[in-house]
């Protein structure tokens, strides 16, 4: 096979393969969580047949996600660290080998990190709060 042809038939290939197994994953993550609900739903209708209380919601079905629905102060203040750390290193990168100019586009992660930690800090905070007005 021609080389040329190889090269049109990598990006081709990698897209095709990307979306599939997007896809791939988007269906599987809709099959787990119809599974879920269902499996509750047939929980529920058990109880009530037998006169049982309901068993509480699960707040993975109700979030969509593998946790609660709340982001924590941990994870963010994480993600915030990251993202200052990545935008530090892209603007020190950027300014080295392409100048000021393009320098500057390394500063918009760093400012969603800080953000994330302002908002970690807040977080912080009242889940402290929180934590002292259940225990009154």
């Amino acid at each position: 096979m021609d080389p040329g042809v190889i090269a049109v038939f990598i990006p081709i290939v990698a897209i095709v393969m990307g979306i599939g197994a997007l896809m791939v994953f988007i269906w599987s993550d809709h099959r787990r969580k119809a599974q879920l609900l269902e499996q509750n739903h047939r929980e529920r209708m058990i109880a009530i047949e037998k006169g049982l209380e309901l068993p509480p919601l699960p707040t993975n079905l109700v979030s969509g996600g593998n946790g609660p629905a709340t982001a924590s102060a941990a994870k963010s203040l994480r993600s915030g660290i990251m993202m200052a750390l990545i935008g530090g290193i892209l603007y020190v990168a950027l300014n080295e080998s392409g100048g000021r100019e393009a320098a500057l586009f390394g500063l918009i992660p760093a400012a969603v990190g800080i953000a994330n930690l302002v908002y970690a800090a807040i977080q912080w905070k009242k889940e402290k709060m929180d934590e002292e007005a259940k225990r009154r």
